[in-house]
């Protein structure tokens, strides 16, 4: 019998068992739903330690309140059929609630109580009766979002959204990367320039285990890993080095304006009437008592020529200076980053359907569509995007 038939043990995971999902359980139907990872096989069923939230923080933080044991999952004998890899949504779940469990158990911790006391210490008298040291926190956790956002905003109408985005992730993948030795030299109270270094000096081979971990490809060499993270890199600085474009005013084009009629002065007619009436009653002279923009205006309008006696070839004559035709549009490339990622989402997909967890790889077709039938019909659709993308991309280049 085989000691591992489901390959859900760490031996055949590189080190890292998966998650795994409860089910079927009629014994225990409350267990049904419920998370776990396989310890090990014997007598046809996994020792499983069952997972919470609450107990796979406290796990990963050293005890709920950073200074206590962690807390002992429970343990159970299962069959393999009571099993299941959890799927990406479960994952997500879980690992949300972990999240939450930890933000949780490391606001309890003394220190953090400590830090929420002195936010009321500074308060105003009225407002600190009201405040808990977890109200100060979670208040002081609001105010310090608002305010990245706000340079978010500022930042991005003065650089750009699209590069402060790629600069933000790339960096934060950097950071992610090395962190490891940044928490290590942390809690060993080590020199920053010390903590740099070891980073620095340690970031190749931790690139690489990522590298491994996502793509599940154990040959990468040292130098694929390299070359890996010179094209994100050249790729990220492309995108935040690139002087975006400025978009071109619209020229109008100019009409001539000689020959144009003045624009008649704007009075009452009966009071123009009226002014004439009495001249011409009086015995005064035309014109007397009439302004003068009105004695002006029919000055020009008798020194104008009549619309017949223009000439038609002259009247059209004018010099032909349309606005200039926009610049071409330059050819974007096809390749951006967007495809490749498309590209790497369907190899990671052909890659789980053809091999099997302990990286041999399977070609029956009997076994290929078996595990089709239970992927997510979501993943279905993001992978019939991509592959929309990439084979748009392709027809780009013939």
């Amino acid at each position: 019998m085989s000691v591992d038939p489901s390959h859900y043990l760490p031996s055949a995971n590189g080190g890292k068992p998966p998650l795994l999902k409860l089910q079927n359980i009629s014994a225990r139907p409350e267990l049904n739903g419920r998370f776990g990872q396989a310890v090990s096989f014997s007598a046809g069923r996994y020792v499983v330690a069952v997972l919470d939230a609450t107990t796979a923080a406290a796990t990963a933080g050293g005890g709920i309140d950073g200074h206590a044991a962690p807390q002992q999952p429970t343990f159970l004998k299962l069959k393999p059929e009571n099993l299941a890899e959890a799927g990406n949504i479960d994952q997500l779940r879980f690992g949300a609630g972990m999240i939450f469990e930890s933000a949780k158990s490391y606001i309890s911790n003394p220190a953090m109580q400590e830090w929420g006391l002195k936010i009321i210490a500074k308060l105003p008298p009225a407002l600190q009766q009201r405040m808990t040291p977890n109200h100060a926190l979670l208040a002081a956790g609001i105010a310090a979002l608002t305010i990245v956002a706000l340079w978010w905003i500022i930042l991005g109408n003065l650089l750009g959204f699209t590069k402060l985005f790629v600069f933000v992730s790339v960096s934060a993948l950097l950071l992610s990367v090395s962190s490891p030795d940044w928490v290590e030299g942390y809690k060993a109270n080590k020199p920053i320039k010390l903590i740099a270094r070891n980073s620095a000096i340690n970031f190749r081979r931790r690139w690489k285990d990522n590298l491994v971990n996502m793509t599940g490809y154990t040959s990468l060499s040292d130098n694929m890993a390299l070359a890996s993270l010179v094209i994100v890199l050249l790729f990220a600085g492309k995108a935040v080095l690139t002087p975006s474009t400025p978009s071109l005013p619209t020229r109008m084009t100019t009409m001539p304006v000689g020959g144009t009629r003045p624009t008649p002065p704007q009075y009452d007619l009966e009071h123009i009437y009226k002014l004439g009436y009495d001249d011409a009653k009086a015995g005064n002279d035309f014109r007397t008592s009439l302004p003068d923009d009105i004695i002006k205006y029919n000055s020009a309008q008798e020194i104008l020529p009549a619309r017949d006696q223009y000439d038609v070839g002259n009247d059209y004559d004018w010099p032909y200076n349309p606005s200039s035709p926009p610049p071409p549009r330059s050819k974007k490339s096809s390749l951006g980053m967007g495809t490749i990622l498309s590209m790497f989402a369907l190899y990671r997909f052909g890659k789980d359907l053809a091999t099997s967890p302990d990286g041999r790889l399977l070609l029956d077709p009997q076994i290929i569509m078996a595990k089709l039938k239970t992927v997510e019909p979501w993943r279905l659709g993001l992978l019939g995007m991509s592959l929309f993308r990439v084979l748009t991309a392709l027809r780009s280049f013939f």
